[in-house]
């Protein structure tokens, strides 16, 4: 159960991140950088991103990934992780983002909005590729 909880995260590191690095990508000097004026970094600090991404993937994987893939109730359901999963993201998205609505003088609300979508895409896609490509690992318990 170990091993196949730390395949699971490790899938769900690697997908996240390479989503998220061409979601930034293309996105940061465009949407991020004009519309945060001067609270962007030139350069992210990479402890704390690094710490947001191993939350997150943990969270992921233990609240969402690991019950429904490996739950033991039968086959699992990719309508129960679809939902599960963009839920999650919207969550954890809409709380920061939300937050700053809240708190930011002037924060944009289009850029809550876009980021709080984003988190649904990224989360459910992540979910979704690492059911997909556990499936063909043929990692099962």
């Amino acid at each position: 159960m170990i091993r196949a909880f730390m395949v699971t995260l490790l899938l769900v590191l690697v997908i996240m991140l390479a989503l998220d690095f061409a979601w930034l990508s293309l996105t940061a000097e465009s949407l991020y950088r004009p519309n945060m004026a001067g609270l962007m970094r030139a350069k992210p600090d990479l402890v704390p991103a690094a710490a947001f991404y191993g939350l997150y993937g943990v969270s992921l994987t233990w609240l969402v990934l690991f019950p429904v893939l490996f739950g033991g109730r039968g086959r699992p359901s990719l309508i129960d992780l679809s939902i599960k999963s963009a839920l999650f993201g919207l969550a954890a998205y809409g709380t920061y983002d939300l937050t700053a609505l809240a708190v930011i003088r002037d924060w944009p609300l289009r850029l809550s909005l876009i980021d709080m979508a984003w988190g649904m895409v990224i989360t459910l896609t992540t979910a979704l590729l690492t059911a997909g490509v556990l499936k063909l690992l043929k990692l099962r318990l």
